[in-house]
């Protein structure tokens, strides 16, 4: 598994055209999403609870900054595990919404294009946060518990103040809670507790020809 995302990773790094589209990909996911999707909900919310609304456009504009710091040999360990945290949560919860939902209503006539093509984004983004999993360095265990709280901490947000993505019919608050909070749990749990055997390599650099240049390392 470990060999696949990094011969993955390689692909979009070093090849421009692969990588420019998926960021021109993550930009359509972050406006779309965060003025459609969530749109009305920032309208009516206080400025404090933005950071966290848009779960998904924001997990989408995260991954984007990393995937940049990538291209650009920057080693953004913290970041990258924060971005790839959000990812994984989001696209995770998102698949299993609209799993919940076509169990119980099924596809909506006329809206099943747009189902499914959220659907298939989402896996998309899971899969960001996978790739951006190799690249989170070996951050302090401050910076690991920090990660873990800040995603705890948008549950409470989320649940107990009013503030979760909205829902259908078919799919209950409890599953949404519970699922968020699995979720939380399990990936904090492994971002603390565990040190992935590829966490500490330097980052791939796009083969532009700075490897070698002051400030850029090698790959190794």
């Amino acid at each position: 598994m470990t060999h696949v995302l990094e011969r993955v990773l390689n692909l979009i790094l070093r090849n421009p055209l692969i990588f420019w589209s998926c960021m021109a990909a993550n930009a359509v996911g972050v406006v779309w999403g965060g003025w459609v999707w969530y749109g009305a909900q920032l309208a009516a919310a206080p400025l404090w609870a933005w950071p966290f609304i848009p779960d998904c456009p924001l997990a989408a504009l995260l991954a984007t900054v990393a995937f940049l710091g990538l291209y650009y040999g920057r080693q953004w360990g913290w970041f990258n595990a924060f971005a790839a945290f959000a990812c994984i949560k989001y696209g995770l919860w998102t698949l299993a919404f609209w799993l919940r939902h076509w169990s119980e209503a099924g596809f909506v006539p006329g809206y099943w294009p747009l189902e499914a093509m959220l659907f298939v984004s989402h896996i998309g983004l899971t899969c960001e946060g996978l790739l951006l999993a190799t690249r989170i360095g070996p951050p302090g265990l401050p910076v690991r518990l920090g990660i873990a709280a800040w995603y705890a901490l948008s549950i409470l947000v989320d649940y107990g103040l009013g503030q979760h993505p909205p829902l259908t019919y078919a799919v209950p608050l409890s599953y949404a809670l519970w699922t968020a909070a699995l979720l939380t749990a399990g990936l904090g749990g492994a971002l603390v507790f565990l040190v992935l055997p590829f966490s500490g390599r330097a980052p791939v650099l796009a083969a532009r020809g700075e490897v070698g240049k002051p400030g850029y390392p090698h790959p190794s």
